[in-house]
């Protein structure tokens, strides 16, 4: 036994190599050791993947090697039609004869605009109030509230935005004044009318007031407009003229007749600037209520008769109501400056 075991264990003497000997013929070997160097170089390379937490046992093959069809669907192609032109003057752009907003048939946003801008005007500008009102006279219907120029900005912005709507209707650029006073009238959290009154020193009476300009007007409202036609082939299309706004100018032209004054002067306290009242809320008595509001709180600690009113040139509605609040036909005129 103890011979196999020593046997199969040998001596670390007779497992060392010889040791290298070095001769005259060692520079020999160097250079070639250094030339196999030089023509034949190994070189390792290694390629580092990304290492996978979960690896997936069915790879997705890259999308190089899979070819898919893409299947088209079939879709229903929609048409809309927006404007039908006809040689219509009103293609683009409509006036609305009541608010006299241009805005163009079709266009989503634009009629919302105008929807918004046109029950403003005819229904009156919301307003919710102040906490420091200044209330001339109150009813169950509303309330009649003053507005100076020395209050404070938001009650000059409010009045500024009321005033834009009258010149829709009276023209523009003359109505604000740096001295007058501002009476609107407020029902169901809207102003529905406004009056701007200032002070003046003289005016002239009038010598003859016509108020035939509603039986005028009434004439024509009875009159129908005749009909354009524009026929293509058995196809017939009707389209009526519309009416423009109303504005000082036209309504002048529509009384037909001149205001003739006196050439005296006559004293004068309260001027009537302006007055107006939205389309919806006319015939309610609410222009007289503004101007009887005018006479009891326009001059402190007096109260001025419906006589002493004096108005600016009146347009055919304005003599109208001249007419019928003063109960004279010569009524007191002023050119408002």
């Amino acid at each position: 036994m103890q011979l196999k075991i020593n046997n199969f264990f040998k001596s670390p003497s007779s497992s060392t190599p010889p040791p290298a000997t070095v001769d005259d013929d060692g520079d020999d070997d160097l250079s070639n050791w250094d030339w196999e160097n030089k023509h034949h170089r190994i070189i390792n390379t290694y390629r580092r993947t990304r290492w996978n937490p979960n690896p997936n046992p069915n790879p997705i093959p890259s999308p190089s090697t899979v070819i898919e069809k893409l299947a088209v669907k079939n879709k229903k192609r929609t048409y809309a039609q927006f404007h039908l032109e006809f040689g219509q003057s009103d293609f683009l752009l409509r006036a609305c004869s009541i608010c006299g907003v241009d805005f163009t048939p079709g266009n989503v946003e634009d009629e919302k605009s105008h929807a918004q801008f046109h029950k403003q005007f005819t229904q009156g500008i919301q307003f919710r109030g102040w906490s420091n009102e200044r209330v001339i006279s109150s009813d169950k219907s509303g309330r009649i509230i003053l507005v100076l120029d020395t209050d404070q900005s938001s009650h000059r912005n409010k009045v500024e935005e009321v005033v834009k709507m009258m010149e829709i209707e009276l023209g523009s650029g003359w109505i604000a004044h740096q001295h007058c006073k501002v009476y609107l009238s407020v029902s169901h959290q809207r102003i529905v009318g406004c009056l701007v009154a200032q002070p003046i020193k003289e005016a002239f009476r009038v010598e003859s007031c016509s108020v035939t300009g509603h039986s005028d007007s009434a004439s024509k409202k009875g009159k129908k407009l005749c009909p354009t036609t524009l026929r293509f082939g058995n196809m017939a299309f009707h389209r009526e003229v519309e009416k423009r706004p109303i504005n000082m100018s036209d309504s002048d032209m529509m009384d037909g007749r001149a205001i003739i004054c006196k050439n005296e002067p006559v004293a004068a306290v309260c001027g009537i600037r302006a007055i107006w009242v939205t389309p919806s809320n006319r015939r309610k008595h609410i222009a007289s209520q503004l101007l009887d509001a005018v006479r009891k709180s326009f001059c402190a600690r007096l109260e001025l008769e419906h006589a002493q009113l004096a108005f600016s040139l009146p347009t055919s509605v304005g003599k109208a109501l001249a007419c019928s609040y003063t109960g004279t036909g010569s009524f007191l005129v002023y050119k408002a400056v």
